[in-house]
């Protein structure tokens, strides 16, 4: 880390050398010009043509699940292109799984194939706000969350919708993947915040998908339960007050209801028998929904 002090030039016009490796390394030269982001309190530097990466990935001696993750890391990394090859022919499964993986990846499309070679492209030049990212995440997250607590006691009970929860859980991971590439480029305290709250609504779209895959199952929520539950939705829908506004109060609220939250919790927690494990694991689930909720709103606090 380098310490370089400000300056002041005429009356209004403050100053800021540059390292001279970066300058260098950037391949940059007086009058160039520079685009300056604010994120919170981190200025971020950037040349304002951005050079386009590309990476390669070889597919020899390498599992499935290492070389989709490479795909993944590569699109977080803030790579354009990524080109895998082999020296032999890519067997159909890992070509369609690796068409699979760019398909929760938004803006990385497949660009081209020989026998032996896959290129994936990022066709989405801007990559957009991240607050906005965040925000979208979080509306996809509720709205599950939301259906999810009308249609799963026996009374209500819609195995259609449930099926259509479980499956908007991949959109809403695709969101995640584009903050962490959103964020790859940036750095500071600030950052890692954000890491902390799209990681915590990632978590909490889980749950929600294993709660609509238990019910599927053949678990049960009880009707005398549910208005318990339903106020995940009131605390989880008030997270985007706190968040667009970086409101100490709101989240300072929303805390303290999830701790009226857990009271609750136990209680009914204790009431279950222990023969009826999907139930448990269900309202288990929830009680980790209102954990993550909980952990946003610290971090809120925690930017303020």
């Amino acid at each position: 880390m380098e310490y370089r002090k400000i300056q002041l030039t005429g009356e209004s016009t403050y100053i800021l050398s540059l390292p001279k490796r970066w300058v260098k390394k950037n391949k940059l030269d007086k009058g160039d010009v520079l685009s300056v982001m604010e994120r919170g309190d981190t200025l971020l530097l950037k040349p304002r043509e951005e050079k386009e990466m590309e990476a390669e990935i070889d597919l020899e001696k390498k599992s499935f699940e290492l070389i989709s993750r490479s795909l993944i890391t590569k699109y977080i990394q803030g790579f354009d292109t990524v080109i895998i090859r082999s020296k032999r022919y890519i067997p159909s499964e890992i070509r369609k799984g690796l068409k699979d993986i760019s398909g929760l990846l938004i803006g990385m499309e497949q660009f081209g194939e020989t026998s032996n070679e896959l290129v994936f492209r990022m066709l989405m030049r801007e990559k957009g706000d991240l607050v906005d990212t965040v925000l979208r995440m979080h509306r996809m997250s509720l709205s599950s969350l939301e259906e999810l607590l009308r249609n799963i006691t026996p009374e209500n009970y819609n195995e259609h919708i449930l099926r259509d929860i479980i499956q908007r859980d991949d959109e809403i991971d695709k969101f995640y993947f584009l903050i962490f590439r959103q964020l790859s480029s940036a750095g500071g305290y600030e950052c890692s915040m954000w890491i902390q709250i799209a990681k915590s609504i990632e978590r909490i779209s889980d749950h929600i998908e294993n709660i609509a895959n238990l019910v599927i199952q053949g678990g049960k929520v009880r009707e005398e339960d549910i208005d318990i539950y339903k106020e995940l939705i009131d605390m989880y829908s008030s997270l985007k007050f706190a968040l667009m506004n970086k409101s100490s109060k709101r989240a300072g609220e929303i805390i303290d209801k999830v701790k009226s939250f857990r009271v609750e919790e136990k209680r009914i927690m204790k009431s279950i028998k222990a023969k009826e494990p999907e139930t448990l694991l269900i309202y288990e689930s929830f009680r980790r929904i209102g954990e993550y909720i909980s952990d946003i709103a610290e971090v809120v606090i925690n930017m303020t």
